[in-house]
């Protein structure tokens, strides 16, 4: 296997929540965590702005977590 990039991974989890994840290996939880990050995006923009920015921003945050992890996992480390 060869190993992933991490800064590659964490680039694109960046700017795409949750697929940086889905590089790195784990496609469900990724495409999952992208999906959940775009629905709360859309859904923040006609209503609940402040409260569903502050969960969305932890939810970007958990999305460069679990890609930093995933890359650790999947390249061995």
């Amino acid at each position: 296997m060869a190993e992933k990039n991490m800064a590659l991974a964490l680039l694109i989890s960046f700017f795409l929540t949750g697929l940086g994840i889905a590089y790195a290996g784990d496609v469900r939880k990724g495409l999952s965590i992208f999906g959940l990050y775009l629905i709360l995006n859309i859904i923040s923009i006609y209503a609940f702005g402040m409260v569903l920015g502050v969960i969305i921003f932890i939810l970007w945050i958990y999305g460069m977590y679990a890609t930093y992890r995933e890359v650790n996992i999947y390249n061995g480390s």
